[in-house]
């Protein structure tokens, strides 16, 4: 509990009425079906609100229970079993990938020969990025393949270099296969799959909902992800043909409840004011702040002077954002069952400068 009793919470000039007004005002401007916020600090859950539908088109209204698709948020949950694993000594964040998988080290790129679990969480290990589903197919393999993961790590590892080094250190390159690798590792010194890490730190952990992929592959009563394109909505119904390849599952193919998410969001706000909880205080500071900009699966920066962390996340079809500001014991969250385009993203921003400038008074900051 180092310093956390210092830090005073600020009175939130956010109101229910507010959140509700401008909730309506997003889904109305950037035609989005629904929308959640939570807003907390360091002790509870001040406000929690859902608006809009399920489904588009359909009157099923969304709940606070519901499942939505947090994408690469789930990077962060990565980042959690692998701290926890730093913790119980099984691993470290230097420790190098081929120590730990020897056997693909024989025909790899001898310019991967040194990367550690870190600059894989960092997007600093020169790993070819599967950003972009249509300019970088997936390999596919056939059934008579029982470990396609580990068979395309081999694929990776045999890649030139995707990134330039400097000063020995290849450059950040976001990726998402890099996390793949990560989880590989996770995986070794656990002896246990990505998908029941994820169980067992979520659910037995912490108590907290999470499903691997869509929420509509839970119900088709969950809800549906949509995509804007052309100024049209197209919902994605249970069963449809696009999702994240299984190949990096790692990288951000989760989905939990508003409600949980909220909780989740909060563990991490604790944890960065001194608490120690799921991780110790020392681990959450790591992964949120041991690197400027882009830190272990998280981004970080300041605004009017103050520091913050966050994760945004986006498999498409949902997209789900968290801001967490340790020094005014202060964090939100935003989850839409929309992903593509910049209209979301928009809307997404709109959202989170009309909550801060609120929360903060930030009335003058007129360009927000």
């Amino acid at each position: 509990m180092s310093h956390s009793h210092s830090i005073v919470a600020q009175e939130s000039r956010l109101s229910e009425s507010y959140l509700s007004k401008i909730m309506k005002e997003a889904r109305e401007r950037y035609k989005i079906p629904a929308v959640a916020i939570a807003v907390m600090n360091s002790k509870k859950i001040t406000f929690e609100k859902i608006q809009g539908v399920r489904v588009i088109d359909k009157d099923d209204k969304a709940t606070l229970n519901d499942y939505f698709h947090i994408g690469s948020c789930s990077k962060s949950v990565l980042s959690m079993i692998a701290a926890k694993l730093i913790e119980q000594q099984k691993i470290t964040w230097q420790t190098k990938f081929f120590d730990i998988v020897p056997e693909l080290n024989g025909n790899a790129n001898k310019a991967y020969a040194n990367i550690t679990l870190e600059d894989l969480f960092l997007c600093q290990a020169g790993i070819k990025s599967y950003t972009d589903m249509e300019n970088e197919p997936f390999p596919i393999y056939g059934t008579s393949v029982n470990n396609t993961r580990l068979k395309f790590i081999k694929h990776l590892v045999g890649l030139p270099a995707s990134s330039e080094k400097k000063n020995g250190r290849f450059q950040h390159l976001y990726s998402n296969a890099s996390y793949t690798m990560a989880a590989e590792m996770l995986e070794r010194v656990s002896g246990k799959q990505y998908e029941d890490l994820v169980t067992e730190t979520l659910s037995e952990g912490l108590g907290l909902s999470v499903h691997v992929g869509w929420p509509s592959s839970i119900s088709a009563e969950q809800p549906w992800g949509h995509i804007i394109s052309k100024n049209k909505i197209e919902s994605f119904p249970p069963g449809h043909v696009y999702k994240l390849p299984y190949l990096i599952t790692a990288a951000g193919d989760l989905s939990m409840t508003v409600r949980d998410y909220a909780k989740y969001t909060q563990l991490h706000l604790q944890g960065l004011m001194g608490v120690n909880n799921y991780l110790s205080s020392q681990s959450y500071a790591y992964i949120h702040f041991a690197h400027k900009g882009f830190s272990l699966g998280v981004i970080n920066d300041k605004m009017a002077g103050k520091r913050y962390s966050g994760f945004d996340g986006s498999a498409g079809t949902f997209f789900t954002r968290s801001i967490i500001v340790p020094e005014s014991d202060f964090a939100f969250i935003i989850m839409t069952n929309v992903g593509s385009g910049t209209a979301t993203m928009d809307a997404v921003d709109w959202l989170s400068y009309r909550l801060v400038k609120k929360h903060f008074n930030w009335w003058w900051m007129f360009w927000l």
